[in-house]
């Protein structure tokens, strides 16, 4: 048996396009990958990096072509191959972890159904046997009261026990390659640890190897032996981990090393391309957005004040679970200043999101509470010009652009749609606003006629920050608006984040499990666990001394790039 596993040679992947063009997502790449080992494939969105995987599995779209060279898996030319013949190679061979486990996992079976069937299709394992063997991989995977998670199904448990549980389906029948096709994005920083330790552990033990597709570089300094950098479907550099990070030898490679944020020291901005609309347009944007009220309640008291905010959720009974309280967040006191942007960091359960949702009147608070703003009680606002005063200055950038637009409408549309219906903008209006906002969040004018299936994620995500801003807002809720993207992306809307707040002196509350990106936006951090605060204080306190031990626990759990230590 060779110690090569997996050999891609200057592989081609087209799609012609229907003006006759042809796009290449993969342009003659060529990657060697050896029995155990980890290898790393960075790049921002669409660079080519899923393509590979979907090749090797023989997954690419029906209009797709393979132009030149191809994959071997085990000396077999797996590109070559007819579609039946990947029956003996998916799952038993080669395992695929994909990058959501909500939608990996089929909704309508329990993880038991879903986990037995892959046993028995890919191993002789059957009945009783095949449920062991479950209930063993579900112990491999580090999944509590293992048995018990066999009668569950995927909407009842939490994403990194969902993550945990594609794992071990993608490890049942030992097979010689995993494809890990961002399998730590939505993850918190703790699991996100437990989830790639059990990883590399089931793999050394079974030497299984890894295509790890990330964008997080930290996670790539922690696992990855080599290093494949792709560009628009080209290979631009290649190497050893330490090589590659520590000492990248193209312009890219350095600009992708650049966005990454750091816990270890804050930076002003970050040094990647800011695309920024034409200057005209931002200028009619910026004085529309100034116009708003004044109004910012008692000078130098904070604009958002929070006192004994709870939430209690009941908890229907089951044929196993009698009805129980669930205390999401429990008497959560803090402050927010004018000017200031708050984090907000914990595990995932942690009630972070619920205390937006408190606060934007989404979810009704537990009795006992204060929450005030600009001076004034929310409790006591009346008449409907009031409530509608207070929502539309307190708006949310959404944890999921994909999710969060109106699919059936146009990305203008969405901007505008609400002002509209309020009756604050007539149509003619709507359509000037919808494009000085576009370019104000830097997209093109005539782009605000596109639907969103037609944007990229981190430009959803843009015209998603440009809906919050057409409400003219004094608080934005930003509930994990960068976890999604990749690296560039990211440090170009942390950069026109912090570009609009200095701009328009938002305030923002920043809820995010990447403590590096809280460190580089924040002023001052609350970290939250089971629903209570556990330390408040300035970022540069509690993010590089902390005091309380879990905090301390996040902090030595998250994966660090630090390209100087790389070994």
């Amino acid at each position: 048996m060779t110690d090569q596993l997996v050999h891609v040679e200057n592989l081609t992947v087209a799609y012609p396009m229907a003006d006759g063009a042809v796009f290449r997502a993969i342009d003659e790449f060529s990657m060697t990958v050896k029995r155990g080992q980890i290898v790393g494939v960075v790049g921002e969105s669409g660079a080519g990096k899923s393509t590979i995987g979907k090749a090797t599995l023989g997954l690419l779209d029906e209009n797709a072509v393979i132009d030149t060279g191809g994959v071997m898996l085990d000396e077999v030319m797996v590109t070559r191959l007819e579609e039946h013949a990947f029956a003996d190679i998916r799952g038993s061979k080669v395992g695929y972890i994909y990058q959501n486990p909500m939608t990996a996992l089929n909704p309508v079976l329990t993880i038991g159904e879903q986990l037995i069937e892959a046993i028995e299709a890919n191993t002789n394992k059957r009945g009783q046997d095949a449920r062991a063997y479950a209930i063993d991989l579900l112990e491999q995977a580090e999944v509590p009261l293992p048995e018990e998670r066999l009668s569950k199904y995927p909407h009842q448990l939490s994403g990194g026990l969902c993550q945990r549980i594609v794992f071990a389906i993608a490890i049942s029948a030992k097979p010689d390659l995993i494809i890990a096709d961002e399998p730590t994005t939505a993850l918190d920083v703790t699991v996100q640890k437990a989830v790639l330790g059990t990883l590399v552990k089931l793999t050394r033990q079974e030497n299984i190897a890894i295509i790890l597709i990330t964008h997080d570089m930290g996670v790539v300094a922690e696992m990855c032996d080599y290093v494949y950098v792709l560009r628009h479907g080209k290979l631009v550099e290649e190497g050893t981990t330490a090589q590659v990070l520590s000492n990248p030898s193209e312009p890219y490679s350095r600009e992708l090393m650049a966005a990454i944020p750091r816990i270890d020291h804050k930076i002003e901005r970050f040094a990647v391309p800011g695309g920024l609309g034409k200057a005209e347009d931002r200028k009619r944007a910026i004085d529309y957005l100034m116009s708003r009220k004044a109004d910012a309640g008692v000078e130098g008291a904070p604009l958002l004040s929070v006192r004994n905010l709870s939430k209690t959720f009941a908890m229907k009974a089951t044929a196993l679970k009698a009805a129980t309280d669930f205390k999401a967040v429990s008497d959560i006191n803090f402050d927010v200043f004018p000017g200031e942007t708050l984090g907000i960091v914990g595990e995932s359960g942690s009630g972070k999101s619920t205390v937006g949702k408190m606060i934007l009147g989404l979810h009704k608070p537990d009795p006992g509470y204060e929450i005030t703003y600009k001076g004034h009680n929310i409790d006591d606002l009346k008449s409907k010009a009031q409530k509608l005063a207070h929502r539309q200055s307190l708006q949310c950038i959404f944890q999921d652009p994909y999710s969060s637009l109106n699919p059936r409408m146009t990305a203008g549309d969405n901007i505008t749609y609400a002002l509209r219906a309020h009756g604050v903008l007539s149509r003619a209006q709507a359509r000037e606003l919808s494009g000085d906002l576009m370019e104000l969040v830097g997209l093109p004018r005539a782009s605000a006629r596109k639907m969103p299936h037609a944007f990229s994620g981190g430009e959803r995500q843009r015209i998603g920050i440009a809906r919050a801003l057409s409400f003219r807002p004094d608080f934005i809720f930003c509930d994990e608006p960068t976890s999604a993207l990749d690296v560039t992306v990211q440090a170009e809307l942390l950069n026109l984040m912090k570009d609009l707040q200095e701009q328009l002196g938002l305030t923002l509350l920043f809820v995010s499990h990447d403590l590096a990106v809280v460190r580089q936006m924040c002023d001052r951090v609350m970290v939250m666990r089971a629903g209570e605060a556990v330390e408040i204080g300035a970022c540069d306190k509690v993010l590089v001394a902390p005091e309380h031990e879990y905090t301390r626990g996040l902090l030595a759990a998250m994966p660090r790039f630090r390209p100087e230590e790389v070994a």
